[in-house]
């Protein structure tokens, strides 16, 4: 019989997402402290070898390692394109005021963002979460797990704080909205608070669109 080590890593490796521990004890019938510790013992035996295993978005994964990207982004990558400053900005702000309207949005950004916030969708970094409890019942949006493998978050609370001043949501609605003087200042205080992460951001090996994603979402960063 296999054991639980083998079990576990066997449901990794054809997993097409991150796997939380949930869904791996009911799979293997095992309890959470067993499946942890076959988790470690599978980390622990990849050694110098060509993948590791990541906990991101709430769950484990395989994913080629770090020193070999150079390698697998020459044998995967699409013909790069670069995400826009626009779609970066925001994708920032979907990220750290989310729930947001396109409203909300577009009255900071200061411009209409339909096109980028499609394009956003298209690509399954951000999606619709609902519908706001106001007037119009606009929709409202916040990133996905895709979003957060991407830049090697387990979760939204491994973001970086906003720095003072910047807008803030509490209560469901959204604080310190500044004002069309503030726009420029306070967006820049959103979009910095994610380009100090771009150190975790990696591609994956596992999907060419998603990586291609993540190698985007990098190469903005870096360039902004």
């Amino acid at each position: 019989m296999p054991t639980l080590r083998s079990r576990v890593e066997a449901i990794l490796f054809v997993a097409d997402k991150p796997v939380a521990l949930e869904a791996l004890c009911e799979v293997t019938g095992a309890n959470a402290a067993e499946v942890r510790k076959a988790v470690r013992e599978i980390e622990g035996s990849l050694g110098d070898r060509g993948i590791v295993l990541r906990e991101v978005a709430g769950g484990w994964r395989f994913a080629s390692h770090p020193e070999c990207r150079e390698d697998v982004d020459r044998y995967l990558l699409p013909p790069k394109t670069h995400m826009s400053q626009q779609s970066l900005e925001t994708l920032s702000i979907v990220a750290y005021l989310q729930p947001v309207t396109k409203a909300e949005i577009e009255s900071l950004r200061g411009v209409n963002v339909d096109g980028v916030m499609e394009t956003l969708e298209e690509r399954r970094l951000i999606r619709e979460f609902g519908r706001k409890d106001t007037v119009g019942r606009p929709i409202i949006y916040g990133t996905t797990d895709l979003f957060l493998e991407a830049f090697g978050f387990r979760s939204l609370e491994d973001l970086p704080p906003l720095p003072e001043g910047a807008p803030r949501r509490a209560g469901g609605e959204l604080l310190q909205f500044p004002n069309k003087p503030e726009r420029e200042s306070s967006l820049d205080q959103i979009k910095e608070s994610v380009e100090g992460h771009e150190d975790d951001i990696e591609p994956r090996s596992e999907s060419r669109l998603e990586q291609s994603v993540a190698q985007e979402l990098k190469e903005a960063l870096e360039s902004t």
